[in-house]
């Protein structure tokens, strides 16, 4: 049997497509960090092949912290800290479409952007307060967000250095790295661990999508105009 547009779900498509192919482009992300840290590492060894020092030479010794510096440190953190940007567009444009989906079909006047304040404290009380639809009910879920836009927010305007950031933020990730959740302050910079990473796109990945289920549902009780 072949598929029909008609049993097609066309509503809110472009967030479900978002929040897929966010998951190819992680994957992709880890195995090209991987990738270039092999590739380092074989240039590496070329390099002190044709120049024809033993190991335990000065030079090699002196540029040894560089070259881990690189590899470890700063090729993970850069290709990373996008990411970071990115998933947490993805989950603020989702927000704010659902949102005045339910405000066209509620015929509320106040917008989303018509509240004070930053992102995740007017989508919460515009959530609660102006559109009655309930946004996020699960306390693990909500802290990981707020989380993850502090860091977003830090790595926007600071691109991650410690020295740059409010007290208020620098505590923060102190409190996180003791944490153990993927989340360190390394050479002067907030560090990002892959299974950090992972761990965030999926708890984002899944209130989206109870959030859009929830949509789907209240719309589809809606009497027809």
């Amino acid at each position: 049997m072949g598929l029909s547009v008609d049993t097609l779900d066309f509503r809110l498509l472009e967030i479900e497509f978002e929040l897929s192919d966010i998951n190819y482009y992680l994957d992709l992300l880890e195995q090209q960090i991987k990738n270039l840290q092999a590739f380092k590492r074989l240039s590496k060894e070329k390099e002190i092949k044709k120049l024809g020092y033993d190991y335990d030479h000065p030079a090699l010794q002196m540029a040894e912290h560089q070259f881990e510096y690189e590899i470890e440190f700063l090729i993970p953190r850069l290709f990373r800290s996008p990411f970071i940007l990115t998933l947490y567009s993805v989950y603020e444009s989702a927000v704010i479409e659902i949102a005045r989906h339910i405000k066209r079909q509620k015929r509320i006047d106040i917008d989303i952007n018509d509240l004070k304040g930053d992102f995740l404290n007017r989508a919460k009380k515009y959530f609660k307060d102006v559109i009655h639809f309930p946004l996020c009910s699960i306390n693990e879920t909500w802290t990981r967000i707020t989380m993850l836009s502090e860091i977003r927010n830090a790595i926007a305007h600071a691109n991650g250095r410690i020295e740059m950031l409010n007290k208020g933020t620098k505590q923060k990730i102190s409190n996180w790295e003791k944490q153990k959740i993927g989340i360190s302050s390394l050479e002067g910079f907030i560090f990002i661990e892959e299974y950090f990473l992972g761990d965030t796109l999926s708890l984002l990945s899944s209130s989206i999508n109870d959030l859009i289920k929830r949509y789907k549902e209240w719309d589809d009780s809606l009497p027809s105009s």
